[in-house]
């Protein structure tokens, strides 16, 4: 099942936040087409391990996807372009605000172009405002959102160490497109402007526990420790693992594997509330003595107890984790360049069936004659454009 079937999606994006975003659409079957410069595309195909002349950072971002090379300056290419437009369904650019305003891709044009065009604007700060001109990436939305103040350790603040940032925005443009489009659906509304920050998007994913002592206004607040001043890993006898408790009873369990009775008799440890209070001191008793365990016997005694643990894999044990390949959570297919690939396959099963790989990313411009074809250019038209440089 392909839930977005015949939704058309036009991206004018560059990096990861949108294009991932627009990718989780397109492994639900949206008709996503990518607009990218002539000669240079996006640089996400630069970046990663690299074979045949692709990366594998641009394929895990836009399998699924077709691609055009157009110069939108050029204004020999706007008639195709606004025929495009009228096609779409959904417009999504990244670009710093003005951008899209200079060269006339901008919501208000394209708004009278084609009235049922729902459009996604995404920025790091806003259309507006102190930073609103600023180059922005992941790790400057990471250090204001507070991602980073989040990770302070032993030798300071520290960035998550992962793109997190701009996959957060990536996820909240999928979700925004597709109630934007739930809406027009039912009539509600027709074409309209959707705007998302990558700024907002962290401080909504941030705020839950990390900002519990900011979210009553005044004074007499009791402040609690956060959880991220005790989260971490447990060390073993022979690697790390990861295990937490909540409940009495994976307290209880925790406590009996460890051989640690008198936790029960001690009162800073006696409720939840008490033990979230003083979780540092807690996972502290906890890290003495899982060193005694070696990783394996741990992790398999603590499930016995009922008490959430797991191994810490390493990149490759991931590939081969029970858990991931009992359920066919990686997927292998052939890319026509790339050659062999492995990705995660989309995540969200519809009807009990997984959505499954219909295009690998596609080479630059690869779709250009095909794209501008079904809206009625001749392939002589075409070839002239590419000629002058028009098109890639």
């Amino acid at each position: 099942m392909e839930p977005l079937k015949d939704i058309r999606i036009i991206e004018l994006t560059t990096n990861v936040a949108a294009p991932m975003g627009t990718g989780l659409l397109a492994d639900q079957g949206a008709d996503v087409i990518r607009i990218e410069s002539v000669g240079a595309g996006d640089p996400a195909r630069a970046v990663g391990a690299t074979r045949g002349g692709v990366t594998s950072y641009y394929l895990s971002l836009n399998r699924n996807k077709r691609s055009i090379s157009v110069d939108l300056k050029d204004e020999k290419t706007r008639p195709m372009m606004e025929d495009l437009i009228r096609s779409a369904d959904v417009f999504v650019q990244n670009a710093r605000p003005g951008v899209m305003e200079r060269i006339g891709y901008d919501y208000e044009t394209l708004h009278a172009i084609n009235r049922n065009l729902i459009y996604l604007s995404m920025s790091g700060f806003g259309p507006d405002g102190p930073a609103a001109e600023r180059r922005v990436y992941d790790l400057v939305i990471q250090a204001v959102s507070g991602m980073v103040r989040v990770q302070t350790g032993k030798h300071g603040p520290e960035f998550v160490k992962t793109i997190v940032c701009d996959k957060v925005a990536a996820m909240v443009a999928a979700q925004a497109v597709s109630s934007a489009l739930f809406a027009r659906e039912r009539g509600h509304v027709a074409g309209h402007l959707i705007e998302l920050t990558m700024l907002e998007a962290n401080l909504a994913f941030l705020w839950p526990d990390v900002f519990w002592n900011h979210s009553f206004v005044g004074d007499d607040v009791e402040e609690k420790p956060l959880i991220s001043e005790f989260i971490s890993t447990t060390p073993t006898a022979d690697g790390h693992a990861a295990m937490f408790t909540v409940g009495d009873d994976e307290f209880a369990g925790a406590c009996e594997v460890l051989n640690y009775p008198e936790a029960h008799d001690d009162p800073r440890f006696g409720t939840v509330t008490d033990r979230f209070a003083n979780g540092v001191e807690l996972m502290e008793e906890f890290r003495k003595r899982t060193v005694n365990f070696a990783t394996d016997d741990l992790v398999a005694q603590m499930e016995d107890a009922e008490v959430p643990c797991a191994k810490v894999n390493d990149y490759h044990e991931v590939i081969t984790d029970p858990r991931v390949t009992h359920r066919g959570s990686i997927i292998e297919y052939d890319h026509p360049l790339g050659g062999r690939v492995r990705q995660p396959r989309a995540a969200a099963i519809f009807d009990g069936e997984p959505c499954g790989v219909r295009l690998p990313a596609p080479a630059l411009g690869e779709n250009t004659d095909e794209i501008f074809s079904e809206l009625g250019y001749s392939l002589e038209d075409l070839a002239e454009l590419r000629k002058a440089g028009s098109v890639g």
